[in-house]
C-alpha cells in the first residue's frame, strides 16, 4: 500500500544515516540530512508506482499525472513490470542524477538547478499526498510543497546532492516490500524466465518462483494483509521514535530508551 510504501522509506532513510544505537549507521549523515531526506524518502518509495494508473502519483497533479501514469504503465508493460525491477533502480538512479546537471534560468529564481528543484518538489508533493499531510486540492498540494523547496533552493542547495540517494533507497525499500507480498517482482524484466512445469507441483518452489517467472519470499501475504498492517505499525514507531531522538541528540537530549540510550 502506498501510505506503506511511504512510511518503510522514511525508516529505512533513517536506519541507514543515523549513527544512533536503534539505527545501522551504514552511510552517516547530518542530523539535517537524516531528517530532511526522510521526508524525501516517503516520496520516493512510491515512485515505481508511478506505472500504476490509480494510484497516488496519478492522483497527484491531475490530468498532466494521470497521462504520465498511464504512458509509463504502457512503456514499462504495466503495473509491477519495467518499474519494478533491478534494472529500474538504475533507471532511476541516472535519471535522479542527470536531473542534477540540468541548470535553467527561471523567471525570478535566475540561473538554478532546475531539475534538482523539479524532483526535489515532485518528492516533497508526493509525500505530502501519500502521508495525508496536505487537503484540499492539488493547488493547495503543490503550493505547499513549493514552500517546502523555496528555501532549500535559496539558502541550503548543498541538500540537493542527496536526492540520487534518497531516490535510490526509496526505490530499492518499495521493490523489497513488493517483493515480500505474493505478488512478487520480475527483477531481471525485460527477462523474465519462467519456471519448469514441474515446479508448480512443489508449494515453496512454486510461491517462491511463480509461474509468470515472478519471484517472492511471500511472507506478508497478499497486499493490505494483517501481517503487512503489523509491519506497517512497527515501521511506524521507528519512524516516530528515530525522528523524535534524532531532533533531540541535536540538542544534546536523545531519548531515554532502555538499552539504546548511549
Amino acid at each position: 500500500m502506498g501510505t506503506h510504501h511511504a512510511v518503510s522509506g522514511a525508516a529505512v532513510w533513517l536506519a541507514v544515516t543515523s549513527t544512533a544505537p536503534w539505527a545501522l549507521g551504514l552511510s552517516p549523515m547530518s542530523t539535517r540530512d537524516q531528517l530532511v531526506g526522510a521526508a524525501l524518502a516517503a516520496g520516493a518509495a512510491i515512485l515505481p508506482d508511478a506505472d500504476h494508473h490509480n494510484g497516488t502519483i496519478a492522483h497527484s497533479g491531475g490530468a498532466i499525472t494521470k497521462v504520465a501514469a498511464r504512458t509509463l504503465e504502457g512503456v514499462s508493460g504495466g503495473h509491477r513490470h519495467g518499474l519494478h525491477s533491478l534494472l529500474a533502480i538504475i533507471g532511476f538512479y541516472l535519471g535522479a542524477t542527470w536531473l542534477g546537471t540540468w541548470w535553467a534560468t527561471v523567471p525570478l529564481l535566475g540561473y538554478i538547478p532546475a531539475g534538482s528543484t523539479l524532483l526535489w518538489l515532485a518528492l516533497i508533493g508526493f509525500t505530502l499526498k501519500v502521508l495525508h499531510l496536505s487537503r484540499g486540492g492539488i493547488i493547495k498540494l503543490w503550493a505547499t510543497a513549493a514552500v517546502a523547496t523555496l528555501p532549500v533552493l535559496y539558502f541550503a542547495p548543498d541538500l540537493f546532492g542527496i536526492l540520487p540517494s534518497v531516490v535510490v533507497l526509496g526505490v530499492v525499500t518499495h521493490l523489497v516490500g513488493d517483493f515480500l507480498t505474493v505478488g512478487g517482482l520480475p527483477l531481471l524484466w525485460p527477462w523474465v524466465p519462467k519456471p519448469p512445469k514441474s515446479f508448480d507441483d512443489i508449494p515453496v518452489v512454486r510461491s517462491l518462483w511463480q509461474q509468470n517467472g515472478y519471484v517472492a519470499v511471500p511472507a506478508l501475504g497478499k497486499t493490505g494483509s494483517i501481517r503487512e498492517l503489523a509491519l506497517f505499525g512497527v515501521l511506524g514507531l521507528y519512524t516516530l521514535v528515530a525522528i523524535t531522538d534524532t531532533i533531540a541528540r541535536a540538542f544534546g537530549t536523545p531519548l531515554p530508551i532502555p538499552g539504546l540510550s548511549a
